[in-house]
């Protein structure tokens, strides 16, 4: 892995201007060695939209990129999604993304069932539920869009692995780390657990704007970034539309972290001059709110909470009385209590969420419910 990010002009989505663009990158920046082996490219689907209004990553660069992999010798180029609304493969063929994948040698893939994925080096989860195609995968890609966040300010192609969680369990997520701070920390541990090797960025049209990741105003932005360093790519493209990566909570997280970037000052460009690809124009999202709950109204967020809020369930028969979940509940709520010294809660609105009880037993005692 480098910290280096090459860029390259691009002005329309004309195919083949977008691959060779691709390909120059590739050999600026080089992806690793992909020849017989499985590639899982993540492109980003919010939900099914034309390509102009700039919600998903531009189906034409998700062809060109499925191209440029299996002309590097894939032996499978595998591109899925799992977008908030909608079927997969209907959303993917609203978009255009779904044939541009077929047309071009690739498979596309309904993330509909879902995998657990270890996450020891984890800060704030230990484990992860991922769309189970992860597990076919060699090498995986983030193929991003270059978009505004008003929760997060912005999102690129770590926010874009989020991708791999499944349906509702997206939201339970945004519940479960309702907290900016703590939401940027899970990202950062769910692109640990996700590995990616390499990352293109959309950036020809982004955008911009409070309305974003999926109402904000497409923005002509002109150019490609592509590294083998996922955060390195955020932090340059970040940079180059107006943002201070530093108050990006996620990218903040992931740089203290030390796993792609010791400091700042070690991402390089390549290619095109960074000046050639800067936007001073581009409506940054300057005080996002700090928690998913502040962005909707009083009784949405009761509701939602309940349905998507999990909470462990402990089954009596499968106990084995170990205590381990008592002794590492940070909330000390959990106790062993009845007759048969169950584990129980003891305060159920203290309940952090955090699941750790659930990922030490080893019974398989202990069940997350919504209800």
């Amino acid at each position: 892995m480098t910290t280096t990010v090459a860029l390259q002009k691009c002005s329309e989505y004309d195919f083949d201007k977008v691959y060779q663009s691709i390909k120059k990158m590739m050999e600026l920046v080089p992806p690793p060695d992909v020849k017989g082996k499985t590639v899982l490219l993540k492109p980003n689907i919010l939900y099914p939209k034309a390509p102009e209004l700039a919600v998903c990553t531009h189906p034409v660069v998700v062809g060109a990129a499925v191209k440029a992999f299996v002309e590097l010798g894939a032996k499978r180029v595998i591109a899925g999604e799992s977008p908030a609304i909608a079927n997969s493969t209907n959303a993917a063929k609203a978009t255009g993304m779904y044939d541009q994948v077929v047309k071009n040698g690739g498979e596309w893939a309904d993330f509909k069932d879902s995998v657990i994925v270890q996450c020891p080096q984890g800060k704030i989860v230990k484990s992860l539920n991922f769309a189970k195609q992860f597990l076919d995968a060699d090498i995986v890609v983030s193929l991003s869009k270059l978009k505004s966040h008003q929760l997060m300010s912005y999102t690129g192609a770590m926010k874009n692995l989020f991708g791999f969680v499944i349906g509702l369990e997206k939201a339970e997520s945004h519940y479960r780390f309702s907290k900016k701070s703590d939401f940027g920390a899970f990202l950062t541990d769910l692109n640990i657990a996700a590995n990616p090797q390499y990352a293109i960025m959309d950036a020809i049209v982004g955008m911009e704007g409070p309305g974003g990741p999926g109402s904000g105003d497409p923005i002509n932005l002109g150019f490609l970034a592509a590294s083998d360093n996922i955060l390195a790519l955020d932090w340059k493209c970040s940079s180059l539309v107006g943002y201070n990566p530093h108050n990006i909570v996620n990218l903040e997280d992931s740089l203290k972290r030390g796993i792609w970037l010791n400091d700042e000052s070690e991402v390089k460009t390549v290619g095109e001059s960074e000046e050639e690809c800067r936007c001073t124009t581009f409506k940054i999202v300057k005080e996002p709110s700090e928690t998913l709950q502040k962005m909707m109204p009083a009784w949405l967020n009761f509701l939602a909470t309940g349905v998507f809020t999990k909470t462990p369930h402990f089954n009596a028969n499968k106990c084995k009385k170990c205590r381990r979940c008592e002794q590492i509940c940070p909330a000390h709520i959990i106790t062993m209590t009845g007759k048969n010294e169950t584990a129980q809660l003891t305060e159920k609105k203290k309940c952090l969420h955090c699941f750790c009880c659930h990922e030490i037993c080893p019974a398989d005692a202990i069940k997350l419910r919504r209800f």
